[in-house]
């Protein structure tokens, strides 16, 4: 301790390293620990070269840190855990001799110590050197070492850093395994579900009861609890059959690779209900629905939840987020299980006798139909809108903005480059993460560049730019002009532009686009490419933010009587055609499509009432950004309701820059004075049952009346340009038994047309397909457009 000369002397006397060697082996505690302790200074001068000893120091103080630990003589093992750790971070051979031979011990000294965090802490950074370096752990060392990780990961007395060092060892595993490690994502993402359903559950415990108006959003957050309640048992259950598969057998379950894993809490259960002498029946694409309905439930539990959010962040879900997306494990593990299903059928072929060759033949061809290709697809967009959800945290843009490829991979993914990636809606969370995570991490940098305090709240500071929430989809993520928006954003943030001056010297091409500080390479365009307009696009009553936009082959619903299902089939095997046709015909246009939950009835599950889906969604294009250049919005039914109470409450609490920038709204038979479908006869409703936003649509609610008179104003003083759509056909609602059938018309014209504005009278078209144009020639798309570039006309 007392001078590096002493140590260079000790070393030139002992360059073997022999002689701290003996002592390390001396049968003395004394000895013992003062050898460890030379050991350890020795290895800290960084100026002393490494002698050929090393490696047996390491295996020398691993069995002294196992015998202290049995002993509990945690000084001892505590100081000669320093210099282990040092003589496997400093000397490869050390580590690869540990790795062949130590780790059992390890993991016995891990049990032995669970109540010393320090030492624990220690072990852990030890096991984060191998996931670091060049060697590689087998698929039962690395099953073995799964069931202490995740008490790591998610334990209440872990530290940081021991969260930290196990997350990289399980993405190490994962990334080394592949389809053989599927027990152990799905077990991460299974306790990660529970721990956030217990989140949830403190949240609601201390918020207390809800106020009234908020009876129907505390219906949606229960039943979102118990769904992900179901799936986390689910899961539970795919994790035991999968490892009972993976052995090949249920006997001896305490001595599978996985059997600590299968100790912890969530799979004890399942564990026990395992049949004896029986190998579960449970296939690739089982084992993925599992997964998918996991991640679905944890985002649906984490979304409107900050501190959920951070807790998964610290349990490592970026690192399950990115094995689902980038990886394709399912699919190769389904590929594997057709190729043993064919050899199976191959030799029962070569066995069979001709007496029984065609019975088993045709087993065979049963058991290789069976398997099924995994639900990948579905998976890797849910896993995109967590991420998009998780987007905002500061921590989460450190990660991704220093995972270079998780960038490049949504940075094609957003470009539609990747296959599996032609979903419209894993396109848009791709390119919506990116750009809450670029202009905001690189703003919140220079903003503390520019701070002469110290950095607090990091993850809780105001965003900077806009962020993108995944109820808000970009149409044609892939354009130009929203990689111009990221970086309009970013100079905005940085010089405090407000949205008026910004548009205009984007117009006159005045502002100096010099991008500095930006150091993002996505896009290196020039200033002709930036949007003009925003055009957003709301959908009503059972409708989605894709789905309601589809070209129509006809323009009556007929192919359904019931019409909670008329909505998915019109237009399934058509254009979306604001994606295909709008941002071809009006290229500087950014278009969104929004979503919310809305149900026709109260069996098809709980749903919003318009003044909550109104404010949730005013939040949402604040916070995204929206008014900062001219809007339009265009809507179906009640979204158009939904749309006129965004506008009358953004003016009441004074959020003026939207109010002041829409300037033009497109209603698809919106019901402005009510509709025929709220009115039915009360026996029809108490059949239905209709939900709350239905009530809220009777004729004559003074209500709708009021929100009219609002938009009526506006349009008077030329402030909103005004275009609506009528129906003209009868809709079908509901049929009965007998082929009985109820059909209206639920918007008739003296509801679609609100007293001002355009009106176009679409013949021969139901309300359903009243804003699904049969061709490009069709009224109900050749007036929007020029609707719109009327507008832009006007506006510039």
């Amino acid at each position: 301790m007392a001078s590096e000369v002493n140590r260079s002397h000790i070393h030139e006397l002992d360059q073997d390293g022999q002689a701290v060697m003996a002592a390390l082996l001396a049968p003395e505690r004394s000895v013992k620990w003062h050898a460890s302790l030379v050991a350890r200074l020795l290895l800290e001068d960084r100026n002393l070269p490494l002698n050929g000893a090393i490696s047996d120091w390491s295996s020398s103080l691993l069995t002294t840190i196992s015998h202290a630990s049995k002993n509990e003589d945690i000084p001892l093992c505590q100081v000669a855990l320093s210099a282990f750790l040092l003589s496997v971070e400093r000397s490869p051979r050390a580590r690869k001799q540990v790795a062949d031979r130590g780790l059992p011990l390890m993991r016995d000294i891990v049990k032995q110590t669970k109540k010393h965090n320090q030492v624990q802490e220690s072990l852990a950074k030890a096991l984060e050197l191998f996931s670091t370096g060049d060697l590689h752990l087998s698929l039962e060392e690395s099953q073995r070492w799964s069931g202490i990780m995740l008490p790591w990961v998610f334990g209440k007395s872990s530290s940081d850093a021991m969260r930290a060092s196990a997350t990289k060892f399980l993405s190490r595993i994962l990334e080394e395994h592949g389809p053989s490690s599927i027990p152990i994502s799905q077990g991460w993402l299974a306790v990660m579900l529970n721990e956030a359903l217990s989140c949830s559950n403190a949240s609601s415990a201390k918020r207390g009861s809800q106020p009234k108006s908020g009876k129907v959003k505390t219906q949606v957050d229960q039943s979102n609890v118990v769904v992900a309640t179901q799936t986390a048992n689910q899961l539970a259950v795919a994790v035991v059959n999968r490892a009972a598969i993976q052995q090949g057998t249920t006997e001896s379950i305490d001595a599978f690779p996985l059997s600590d894993l299968l100790s912890l809490e969530p799979f004890v259960g399942p564990r026990k209900s395992l049949k004896k002498d029986t190998v579960p029946k449970l296939n690739v694409a089982d084992s993925a629905e599992a997964t998918l309905k996991g991640i679905k439930a944890l985002a649906e539990i984490c979304y409107e939840d900050p501190l959920c959010q951070e807790k998964m962040v610290d349990f490592g879900v970026l690192c399950l987020l990115r094995r689902f997306l980038l990886s394709d494990d399912y699919e190769k593990l389904a590929a594997i299980e057709t190729y043993d299903a064919s050899r199976a059928l191959e030799m029962t072929k070569q066995h069979a006798s001709n007496a029984t060759n065609e019975e088993s033949k045709a087993n065979g061809n049963n058991s290789s139909s069976s398997v099924q290709m995994p639900p990948t697809a579905h998976m890797r967009r849910h896993a995109a809108r967590l991420l998009t959800i998780l987007s905002p945290l500061h921590n989460v843009q450190k990660a991704i903005v220093a995972d270079k490829a998780l960038c490049n991979w949504l940075e094609d993914c957003a470009e539609g480059k990747i296959p599996g990636c032609g979903d419209a809606k894993i396109q848009s969370y791709a390119r919506a993460t990116l750009l809450n995570v670029f202009c905001n991490y690189h703003a919140a940098g220079n903003e503390s560049k520019n701070s002469k305090g110290p950095e607090t709240g990091a993850t809780h500071r105001k965003h900077p730019c806009p962020i993108y929430d995944d109820m808000m989809f970009l149409v044609r993520p892939d354009l130009p002009h929203w990689k111009r928006c990221e970086k309009m954003d970013y100079e905005i943030a940085l010089g405090g532009k407000d949205a008026t001056s910004e548009r205009d010297s984007v117009r006159h091409g005045s502002r100096a686009d010099d991008g500095a500080d930006y150091n993002h390479e996505s896009y290196d365009g020039s200033e002709s490419e930036a949007p003009e307009i925003d055009v957003i696009f709301v959908h009503g009553l059972r409708g989605g933010p894709y789905k309601s936009w589809r070209i129509s082959e006809d323009k009556a619903s007929t192919k359904s009587g019931l019409v909670e299902k008329i909505d998915e089939e019109a237009g399934k095997l058509g254009t979306f055609w604001p994606g295909e046709w709008l941002s071809a015909d009006v290229p500087k246009a950014r278009l969104f499509t929004l979503r919310y939950k809305t149900n026709l009835t109260q069996w098809s599950g709980a749903t919003l009432p318009l003044q909550e889906v109104s404010s949730m969604m005013l939040e949402k294009l604040v916070t995204a950004g929206i008014g900062n250049r001219p809007v339009v919005f265009v809507t179906h039914s009640m979204g158009g309701l939904v749309v006129k109470q965004i506008l009358h409450k953004a003016k009441a609490e004074n959020i003026n820059n939207l109010v002041n920038n829409t300037v033009g709204i497109v209603f698809y038979s919106c019901p402005h004075f009510g509709s025929k479908l709220a009115d039915m006869p009360w026996r029809m409703g108490y059949v239905l049952r209709p939900a709350p936003s239905i009530g809220e649509l009777r004729s004559g609610s003074p209500r709708l009346v009021q929100l009219n008179d609002f938009l009526r104003q506006r349009h008077r003083k030329r402030l909103l340009d005004v275009l609506s759509f009528c129906e003209t056909k009868v809709t079908p609602i509901v049929e009965g038994y007998g082929g009985w059938a109820f059909r209206a018309e639920i918007v008739p014209i003296e509801s679609a047309y609100p007293g001002f504005g355009e009106l176009v009278v679409l013949e021969s078209t139901d309300h359903i397909n009243s804003c699904k144009p049969m061709s490009r020639n069709d009224p109900s798309y050749t007036e929007i457009l020029k609707f719109l570039q009327k507008i832009k006309s006007h506006r510039s």
